[in-house]
């Protein structure tokens, strides 16, 4: 139970509350003006303390910086690139702004300021929102502060992305600019891997004889590094390879041993993405060069390629879910959702073959 007892100040009297906390400290709390004024606290008190709301009046004065150790240890469980990209934000984007500021001190409308001040892409902003806001739940968790001040500010819409179909002779196109790795955009355009996973294949995850390739592997590249970790999902899948495509791969992995990449790099090592002015951003200069109508398309976006040539061949939405290695079939949907409004169109059409008659029928009865 708190006691309330008064003291001298050189205003005059004052009163003090002293109580035991949850971690088992005797505490004291003065300033009041009144002993009523006093009482009222102490029974707000007593309250949060019953209720497990108590706040530590002094673990609200400790950093983001501080609490930012422990968050950055606490992202273990990410894959590499991931947890690279977002340390990045963390200490170039956030770090600046909030790394000295006390946890208790940070107000939402400051949060919001300052993501409506950040001169950034709308993905970048919410990144950067995103990890002060992790940084601030670890210290709510904490009970150094009650309340998140980055919760619920407003946050840019993100842009969808925007996505680049080619019809199989405009992928042709572009695959006979290549000078070289053609097998590979071919793979990429027809079949939907991601750039990692494909250069992470070793020659004993293709079978030439049911055109299947396994993905067990993706290719990251961290800072300077490329590593090889598991596939986005954390699951292995089985796609299904055309067969004039599967013919191409098996001069690539002719002489070479089961474990051994596909397509190494002199070291060894997966390729890494290709940038701009090399091999495969050269191939594309020259076919939109030859062809002004001819999209540009990057080496992810050939996803997307692979992605409407399957839908508009006739691919269920579960099997192109299967082949991109989406998490669920409303992924999919949700990403290629006007490729598959014109299987809409076919089902009422279809659906009208079988009723037309009937419902012909029917009216003359009427």
């Amino acid at each position: 139970m708190a006691s309330i007892k008064p003291y001298k100040t050189a205003k005059g009297r004052a009163w003090r509350v002293q109580y035991r906390s949850p971690d088992g400290k005797n505490r004291t709390k003065q300033g009041f003006r009144t002993k009523n004024e006093a009482q009222a606290w102490a029974d707000k008190n007593a309250t949060t303390i019953r209720t497990g709301d108590w706040i530590d009046p002094n673990a609200g004065k400790i950093t983001i910086g501080e609490v930012a150790v422990a968050w950055e240890a606490n992202l273990t469980h990410l894959k590499p690139k991931t947890r690279h990209d977002m340390l990045a934000v963390w200490r170039n984007h956030v770090e600046p702004k909030w790394g000295t500021r006390k946890a208790f001190s940070i107000k939402p409308s400051e949060v919001q300021a300052w993501v409506s001040s950040l001169d950034r892409s709308a993905s970048l902003v919410r990144q950067s929102h995103a990890v002060l806001a992790q940084i601030l739940d670890l210290a709510v968790m904490d009970k150094a502060i009650r309340k998140n001040p980055a919760r619920g500010v407003k946050l840019p819409r993100k842009d969808a992305a925007r996505k680049v179909y080619l019809t199989a002779e405009q992928l042709g196109l572009l695959v006979g600019e290549c000078t070289r790795y053609r097998e590979l955009v071919w793979l990429l355009g027809t079949v939907g891997l991601r750039w990692g996973e494909a250069a992470a294949l070793r020659v004993r995850d293709v079978n030439v004889l049911r055109n299947r390739i396994s993905v067990e592997r993706n290719a990251v590249t961290v800072g300077s590094e490329v590593i090889i970790g598991t596939p986005k999902t954390h699951e292995v899948r089985e796609v299904s390879v055309p067969v004039s495509v599967m013919r191409m791969l098996v001069p690539v992995m002719d002489g070479k041993g089961p474990d051994e990449l596909l397509w190494p790099r002199r070291d060894g090592t997966p390729m890494k993405p290709p940038t701009h002015g090399k091999w495969y951003y050269n191939a594309l200069d020259r076919c939109m060069e030859k062809y002004p109508d001819f999209p540009r398309v990057t080496p992810h976006g050939l996803r997307h390629v692979a992605a409407g040539l399957m839908i508009s061949a006739g691919a269920n939405v579960k099997v192109v879910q299967r082949q991109l290695g989406h998490s669920s079939a409303a992924m999919t949907l949700d990403i290629y959702a006007e490729l598959f409004d014109e299987d809409l169109e076919a089902v009422g059409s279809a659906v009208e073959e079988k009723i037309s008659d009937v419902v012909g029928l029917s009216c003359l009865r009427a």
